[in-house]
């Protein structure tokens, strides 16, 4: 996590990461962390559940994904997200809602072929806590 923090020039602690981490692993309730591992980790994908009157009840967030560079380009992201809406719908999911940034055409190519569209909406955010 820390390296994908890096890449997209967002540099997190290992504390904040694992702040953020230990109740998602503790408590299936809140998300899941999917890891693909070949004597290594080569990627991940956090989804966590929340809930939306415009989406008419269970939605879900892609939060994270992350594929090595020496690993991309294998179909790993493809069988995360895959493997992460099939788990959506299981649970009764409306909607699945991912962030990515303007200037990553390749992921959106990605997240559209995979049914993802591309909204109007603006995220907007207000930190309630300090940064570490």
């Amino acid at each position: 996590m820390r390296s994908f923090s890096e890449e997209v020039a967002n540099p997190l602690s290992v504390t904040h990461i694992e702040g953020a981490l230990a109740p998602l692993i503790a408590n299936a309730a809140i998300g899941d962390v999917w890891l693909v591992e070949q004597e290594k980790i080569l990627g991940y994908l956090v989804i966590t559940w929340g809930w939306g009157i415009e989406s008419g009840g269970k939605e879900a967030l892609i939060d994270e994904i992350y594929i090595t560079p020496e690993s991309r380009s294998q179909g790993l992201a493809t069988v995360l997200i895959e493997a992460s809406l099939a788990k959506a719908r299981a649970l009764g999911t409306k909607a699945v809602f991912l962030e990515t940034e303007a200037n990553n055409p390749d992921s959106r190519l990605l997240y559209e072929r995979l049914g993802f569209k591309v909204e109007s909406s603006v995220w907007m955010r207000s930190l309630l806590e300090a940064d570490d």
